[in-house]
């Protein structure tokens, strides 16, 4: 996995003019002891993160740069520049590196979150209206786990509201950001957790590593009690606690996660694998069926569903959906070798349209 974007590309990426964005809560914006006090009603004192805090020096730092002007566009422009630039701070875009504002300070960037945690401290600390935004219909990062099971993260970005209208910033991708869903601090702080449990997790994939479940859970936990309809999270805690063999906690958080988003199909695809795991076949093969219809082009989906139906007596059922998948998946060993037990290897399967 690449793990660092070029300066170049990570200063390309300042945003241009939004053209769009969903109804605005009514507060975004806290003071860093305001959310600490809002957090410590939702979470341990001790595990309260204010993620755009900056320190004195570097609040002095943005007030100094910006001290020419007072168009807030033309801040803006400043600020981005001198966090890319070698001669200010000298961020990058690393992937994979999550963090609060000091901590991407400190390890020289960070992921779409810390970075624009960073300019939001800085934003503010020269007056500007700056506030999170969830970007994720955009990228939602998929960590697909060897049973099938699937952990979700979104993209997190940052915006500035103007007298002439509203700038995004895009530190992860390139082009317009067309349409947006601001965040309010808070909710923030609950995504901060979900991508640092993601990380935990994605992380166990490499060199060896095994993926920290405990720590994992944690933080997937603490994202659900900040934001207690955070769907993904409760996905996500879902796999957490099956990994760890808390099953009945499993379903609990895939049932919610289901409740809270109904077209949400990983819950249910989750939910489906561990229910066919347990032998509950034809439960698992209604929950599989409902996310195959929601999502029909996710393999996961169509593996499990192929059997699920094999399970339950329907063999054609299951090499359409077992054929599906290989051809999503571009081949697929495992859902290949079930096809060529049944007899069903030189089949091809065709979507219309």
């Amino acid at each position: 996995m690449q793990r660092a974007r070029s300066l170049a590309a990570s200063v390309a990426v300042l945003a241009l003019a939004t053209q769009g964005c969903a109804a605005q809560p009514k507060r975004l914006a806290y003071s860093p002891d305001e959310l600490r006090r809002d957090l410590a009603h939702r979470i341990p004192p001790g595990e309260v993160v204010v993620p755009f805090e900056i320190t004195a020096e570097h609040v002095a730092r943005a007030r100094e740069l910006t001290q020419g002007t007072t168009d807030p566009a033309e801040k803006v422009r400043i600020l981005v520049d001198a966090m890319f630039s070698r001669r200010v701070f000298g961020l990058r875009y690393l992937v994979g590196v999550p963090g609060t504002a000091e901590e991407a300070f400190r390890h020289g960037g960070g992921d779409c979150l810390a970075l624009s945690s960073v300019f939001i401290g800085l934003a503010r600390s020269v007056g500007l209206d700056a506030d999170y935004m969830d970007a994720s219909f955009r990228v939602v990062e998929t960590e697909y786990l060897g049973d099938q099971t699937t952990v979700k993260v979104g993209h997190i970005t940052a915006f500035v509201s103007t007298p002439t209208g509203r700038l995004g910033l895009d530190f992860a991708r390139m082009g317009r950001v067309d349409w947006y869903e601001p965040i309010d601090d808070v909710e923030a702080v609950a995504h901060f957790h979900n991508n640092l449990g993601y990380l935990l997790l994605e992380g166990g994939g490499e060199g060896g590593t095994p993926a920290d479940w405990e720590a994992a859970s944690h933080q997937f936990e603490l994202a659900t009690r900040v934001k207690p309809e955070f769907a993904r999270a409760w996905n996500n805690l879902g796999v957490a606690r099956a990994r760890l063999g808390h099953r009945p906690e499993a379903r609990t958080a895939y049932r919610r996660a289901m409740e809270l988003d109904p077209l949400f199909s990983s819950p249910r695809l989750n939910l489906g694998a561990m229910l066919l795991d347990e032998g509950e076949a034809e439960r698992a093969l209604d929950v599989l069926e409902t996310a195959a219809r929601l999502d029909p082009k996710a393999p996961h989906v169509q593996y499990e569903l192929g059997m699920a139906r094999l399970k339950t007596g329907d063999r054609d059922g299951a090499v359409q959906a077992l054929e599906k998948a290989v051809s999503l998946h571009g081949g697929w060993p495992a859902a290949q070798a079930v096809l060529d037990r049944l007899g069903a290897g030189g089949r091809t399967h065709r979507e219309d349209g």
